[in-house]
């Protein structure tokens, strides 16, 4: 994906030199929309992304922001900031008790902290480091944004920091019970190399990687790549491709998966964030069965960062539902579509309620969206509480 600037919560590993402008929410996306409930159950988080659900406990994945006083430029072009790198990055554990009279307690945890995290600008807008997690049979696992083929940049990088960018960035991991990380797979890297084999898919952009969403299920990995357009296949260590998501002939840009969920079919589901074009209702949710060609099961769709399956609908949050775009004429309003079993949208939840909204998890009933995804914990703009985890779903009267 050749990006216009990352106003995307997707972002590239040198992401993000992009000021944000809040505007009115427009009119709602084309489809039937529907009355909805909205609380926030936590704030403050830094660069919220993916999500996973499970016993009462919303895992997230925060993005972190870069330190303002490791930033660097590209090199010959001393005024051209390249990124600013830090290490806030977090896996973040948002337990929720439910089980007192009155409101639900909530209880925030970084189970996981000291990931790299990197952003275009100081101020902490659009970082990207963990970019998603997944928690199964006792693990929870997490996925680093980005590859390690890091541009030639004017100043050199700290020994420390250097190392941890080389040993963290595409990384699938999995968080050790007694505290830290283990690296399971390169992913980024692997991909960056199966997309520099592969130019001719992608002419003129590949090669590209950037690792955006993991599903473990029985203790293999599916990974979606926003850069190389691919699902992998992540076992015993190894990555493997098992589908390419293309765009129709004659498009401005390419697929640029972001999501992947398992459906009640037990097919996987993937979700794209351009589908081919910035522009409202261009990208599609594709449904894969490894070993067959992935075929488009939805469409009509708008900048898709999250989806998941919850009592047989499938949920899409759209980062911009009214078309990818940044700087002063960006909207910033997102949206959750629902779609039935037969890919066809029934609802909208949180419009003008939503913005830059990313992730998506189910837990015991509930739909969660990790809201204000590219905000810094200190807010900007439309998200003066920073980074939130918010509740959604449909009204009941």
């Amino acid at each position: 994906m050749r990006k216009r600037s990352a106003v995307v919560a997707a972002c590239a590993t040198v992401a993000c030199g992009v000021s944000y402008t809040a505007t009115a929410a427009s009119a709602a996306p084309p489809g039937p929309s529907t009355g909805m409930t909205f609380s926030v159950v936590a704030s403050h988080l830094d660069n919220p992304r993916g999500l996973s659900g499970r016993d009462d406990v919303v895992y997230v994945a925060e993005g972190g922001h870069g330190d303002p006083s490791q930033c660097f430029h590209v090199a010959g072009q001393p005024t051209v900031l390249a990124a600013c790198v830090g290490k806030t990055g977090a896996l973040t554990r948002v337990s929720i008790d439910n089980d007192r009279s009155g409101p639900p307690q909530i209880t925030v945890k970084q189970v996981v902290t000291g990931l790299v995290s990197i952003g275009g600008d100081p101020s902490g807008i659009a970082s990207s480091g963990p970019a998603a997690v997944s928690y199964d049979d006792g693990h929870l696992y997490g996925l680093m944004s980005g590859n390690t083929q890091l541009p030639p940049l004017q100043e050199p990088v700290p020994a420390p920091l250097l190392a941890s960018l080389k040993s963290q960035l595409g990384q699938l991991l999995v968080a050790k019970r007694g505290g830290g990380i283990k690296t399971l797979a390169g992913v980024g890297d692997y991909d960056y190399r199966w997309s520099a084999r592969h130019k001719d898919l992608v002419p003129g952009q590949f090669p590209d990687s950037n690792p955006n969403a993991v599903l473990v299920d029985d203790g293999r990995a599916w990974v979606v790549d926003a850069g190389s357009n691919t699902l992998d296949l992540v076992s015993h260590g190894k990555v493997r491709v098992v589908a390419f998501f293309p765009v129709p002939a004659g498009s401005i840009t390419d697929s640029v998966p972001t999501c992947v969920s398992k459906g009640p079919d037990g097919a996987l589901y993937v979700g794209e964030l351009l589908g081919g074009d910035y522009a409202p209702g261009h990208a599609r949710v594709w449904r894969v069965v490894p070993g067959h060609r992935p075929t488009v099961w939805a469409t009509g769709l708008t900048a898709v960062n999250g989806c998941g399956w919850s009592h047989g609908s499938f949920y899409a949050t759209e980062f911009e539902s009214h078309g990818l775009n940044e700087g002063p004429t960006a909207d910033p309003s997102g949206d959750v579509a629902v779609l039935d079993r037969n890919g066809h949208i029934t609802a909208h939840l949180g419009v003008g309620e939503l913005f830059y909204p990313s992730g998506f998890a189910t837990e015991d009933g509930g739909v969660f969206v990790s809201n204000c995804s590219i905000a810094p914990a200190t807010g900007f703009g439309p998200c003066p509480e920073g980074g939130q985890l918010v509740q959604t779903g449909l009204r009941t009267h």
